[in-house]
């Protein structure tokens, strides 16, 4: 997955799916949220089993792929971060995070 979009864009879908996301969820998966980059579009879900949330943004898709991520890790350096362009992108297992001035794995 590689993909581009804007700061605040990000960080007001992660907090839209974030209500979603159990404080104490009973399996460790469902304190992640799923991204999927398709077709010039960002998916973010999210679920505690009783309800699941879904949001969508544009976003400058380069390469099509899925991974899975702490919500609350992810929604904390992506509000730490300044408005702006924001790239992504995964290798297996890992979410590379990149901005102008920071970057996380």
């Amino acid at each position: 997955m590689k993909v581009a979009l804007l700061q605040e864009n990000l960080a007001k879908a992660l907090n839209h799916v974030a209500k979603a996301i159990s404080t104490r969820p009973s399996i460790p998966v469902l304190s992640n949220v799923l991204i999927e980059a398709k077709k010039g579009k960002l998916k973010l879900s999210s679920t505690d089993l009783e309800i699941g949330i879904n949001a969508w943004i544009g976003a400058d898709v380069e390469e099509d792929g899925e991974v899975t991520v702490s919500a609350r890790l992810l929604s904390e350096f992506i509000n730490s971060l300044k408005s702006g362009k924001v790239m992504m992108s995964s290798v297996k297992n890992t979410l590379l995070v990149e901005s102008v001035d920071n970057s996380a794995e």
